[in-house]
């Protein structure tokens, strides 16, 4: 009964708007999550129509109560409707035969502006876009949700309008994807759109394999996203886009670094790094800076792997390009505290890329600062703040769905409970570390693992286990060629050395890493 006076209500107050009022209320129900005035103007520019009206037409549906205007400090103001409104609205636009038409030009208006923001957010005005596309994220959604719905097997022009816009939208928001964390949903409207690919723009389907690919990467899926790469590297050889090669051939060495293939990684790297310079695309230049640092960081390169960084650092400064920045700044930290170099450093870095990343809303930027000061903190005995920033880090990786780097951070978080005293849920972590590190074939992260395992089993005084973690760890150093970092080097000689006496008796001695540094 209520709901029913509601209706006749939105009904009655809806008759007595006249035909443009009519038309304007109509259109905006489209938009998810509200809307700015320039927004509602570019829906009707997308439409063919003038906007001239709708400033008027917008105070008069404020003032009937058919919307309301949300003030932003620093922002435009932002129109919205209540749910049931909104609903009304909806159904007003399917009775008017417009909704078809509305949905299109709503899903063209947030085309462009994804675009827009596309090319902003690897410069200095990054955060403004994010934020941005943040509070549009509603609205970005549902246009890309509705494009990839109206994709039929007729292949009609409007068939084929739609799959554009559906793979340019899910290809453009890829760094806004990254950034914020929406790995996931991001990557899962990539997957729906690129399953209707076919016939489409070449150039629009392998930039959206490429971000594909990214993402993908990012959640630890090594295999699907070397093949999206591959794919993506077909067609940008087909259509000679240099600048697409060399984007494509640095995600290729990302992966063959990440799995280990050490030599795949450097070769592929180069390449994309010639290309870059041929083409002078700066941007991918120190892109590919900062993962040549992260290859020869696992090889125990960290002179060359700090170089790379800071020539990486210099270009991204230069560019102020503010992800980039953060990330770089992470890396370098990183090789600073793992290699037991100008340790001083550290700290500042951290703390740059904390506020960089804050700043932008880069949540993997956030996470690996978390990770990294934590290790810091253990190194200093502070045990209550290295576990609550190993636990927020792991926390936020999760939450990304970013399983190579909560890897990673379950491993800080095991050692810090082994610090502690707190033995079994130590090992749970470095339990759960390797087989995240083992289901994506990172071997050089297992190999910290099971070295890092054999330390709280050893202190369980389940020392012939231990041996055998250690010697597991050993060996698959030996075949990547790396040795154990400085900064563990002090804890896994003390915990082999109690081993070993322990073990004397028995003649059981573990073996040590032999290629230590």
């Amino acid at each position: 009964m209520r709901q029913q006076t509601l209706r006749n209500t939105l009904a009655w107050s809806y008759d007595l708007l006249d035909a443009g009022e009519q038309r304007l209320f109509r259109r905006l129900s489209v938009f998810a999550g509200g809307c700015t005035l320039e927004a509602a103007e570019g829906l009707y520019e997308e439409l063919g129509e003038q906007p001239a009206g709708v400033l008027d037409g917008v105070a008069s549906l404020i003032d009937k109560s058919l919307l309301r205007q949300a003030e932003q400090e620093g922002e435009e103001p932002r129109l919205l409707m209540l749910a049931t409104i909104r609903e009304y609205g909806l159904e007003a636009l399917a009775s008017s035969g417009e909704m078809e038409s509305t949905r299109r030009a709503h899903a063209s208006y947030y085309l462009a502006l994804a675009e827009d923001a596309e090319l902003e957010l690897v410069g200095p005005q990054a955060p403004v876009w994010l934020d941005r596309l943040e509070r549009e994220h509603d609205n970005l959604r549902a246009a890309l949700s509705w494009s990839l719905e109206q994709v039929g097997d007729a292949g009609t022009s409007e068939d084929e309008r739609s799959r554009q816009i559906a793979l340019r939208l899910a290809g453009g928001l890829r760094e806004f994807w990254r950034v914020h964390g929406h790995i996931s949903e991001g990557r899962n409207l990539l997957e729906r759109a690129l399953t209707a690919r076919e016939g489409s723009d070449a150039f629009v389907q392998a930039k959206a394999l490429l971000a594909a690919a990214t993402l993908t990467y990012v959640q630890g899926e090594y295999e699907r996203a070397e093949t999206l790469c591959k794919e993506s590297l077909a067609l940008y050889r087909e259509l000679d886009d240099q600048p697409g090669i060399a984007h494509s051939l640095h995600e290729l060495g990302l992966v063959a670094s990440t799995r280990g293939d050490t030599a795949t990684a450097r070769s592929l790297l180069a390449e994309s790094l010639a290309l870059a310079r041929t083409v002078d695309d700066e941007q991918l230049i120190a892109w590919v800076l900062l993962h040549q640092g992260q290859v020869e960081s696992s090889q125990g390169e960290y002179g060359k792997a700090r170089a790379l960084f800071e020539e990486s650092l210099a270009i991204h400064r230069r560019r102020q390009n503010k992800r980039l920045i953060a990330q770089t700044l992470s890396q370098l930290a990183r090789v600073l505290l793992i290699s037991g170099r100008d340790r001083v450093q550290v700290s500042p870095l951290l703390e740059e890329c904390l506020a960089v990343s804050r700043e932008i809303g880069f949540t993997q930027g956030i996470a690996a600062a978390f990770g990294l000061e934590g290790q810091v903190a253990l190194g200093r005995g502070d045990l209550v703040m290295a576990r609550s920033l190993a636990e927020e880090s792991v926390k936020l990786y999760k939450e990304m769905g970013h399983r190579h780097c909560t890897a990673e951070s379950l491993a800080v978080l095991g050692k810090v409970l082994a610090a502690q005293g707190d033995l079994t849920a130590a090992r749970r972590q470095y339990e759960e570390s390797l087989a995240l590190s083992g289901e994506a074939g990172e071997q050089w992260v297992t190999a910290a693992c099971l070295a890092g395992l054999g330390e709280v089993v050893a202190a369980q005084h389940k020392l012939t286990w231990a041996a055998q973690l250690w010697g597991a760890a050993d060996a698959l150093r030996d075949t990547l060629g790396v040795s154990i970092q400085p900064i563990e080097l002090a804890d896994y000689e003390r915990s082999l050395s109690a081993a070993r006496v322990h073990l004397a008796s028995e003649r059981l001695p573990p073996r040590g890493p032999r290629d230590a540094p």
